[in-house]
């Protein structure tokens, strides 16, 4: 389900305008910025279209909720295009939102909506889609907010690592999203191994600090496809 031309055009248009021309919070939707306050000042910009403010919420939420649409259609390209589509509703009811909260929620339940509506018109192979097409509305509302709570949870431990000491985020990221062996990035750091598995352990017991070693492990295993969409 490709965004048509017009749809594509228009939220080209509105990224370009808001993002690119008025970069005044990061050029890149990456989960580094997610730290951004998005507090209740931001709101009366916002509903006037003020670049800076529209920004502020595609920085913190587009990659997330595009992890979110990948983990219920199984592909990155129709995820990003329906979160591409759900900021692009957004932009227009722009004025009807009083509150960040009612902003994330609004992008979240028209994600959710249009990749379940996108699954009812597919001729699904793959088994989580199946799953999905043939449970009752409970039980697929259930899978749905399982996937949301996922996405928050990875956000925050992404969020977490963000905020480690640079060389223990360095080491860290090396190690567990780059798949590098220990005397691998001791060469590329010009570090021994001995301080590589060093930063490694720092990192780690600071993480157990604010999460589980099951939540770290789900990091572990989802958290690459959260990095891994297109910036």
């Amino acid at each position: 389900m490709p965004l048509n031309g017009k749809l594509f055009a228009e939220f080209s248009h509105i990224i370009y305008y808001c993002h690119y021309l008025h970069p005044n919070v990061s050029r890149k939707p990456s989960l580094s910025a997610m730290s951004i306050d998005l507090s209740e000042d931001l709101i009366p910009a916002f509903q006037q279209g003020e670049p800076s403010a529209f920004n502020a919420f595609f920085v913190e939420h587009y990659k997330p909720l595009c992890f979110f649409a990948t983990q219920l259609l199984a592909n990155t390209g129709e995820a990003e295009d329906i979160v591409k589509d759900a900021f692009v509703k957004l932009w227009h009811k722009k004025a009807d939102f009083d509150h960040p909260k009612s902003i994330k929620s609004f992008l979240y339940t028209t994600t959710r909506n249009a990749c379940l509506n996108y699954l009812r018109h597919l001729k699904v192979h793959d088994h989580f889609q199946a799953e999905m097409q043939y449970l009752d509305e409970n039980k697929r509302d259930e899978l749905v907010l399982q996937q949301m709570i996922r996405t928050e949870l990875m956000a925050s431990i992404y969020k977490a690592i963000e905020a480690l000491p640079e060389k223990r985020q360095q080491v860290f990221k090396m190690v567990y999203m780059e798949g590098l062996k220990l005397d691998e990035i001791a060469e590329k750091l010009g570090i021994s191994v001995f301080t590589v598995k060093e930063h490694k352990a720092k990192a780690l017991a600071q993480l157990r600090l604010q999460f589980t070693d099951t939540q770290l492990a789900l990091f572990f295993i989802f958290g690459a496809s959260l990095l891994g969409l297109k910036k």
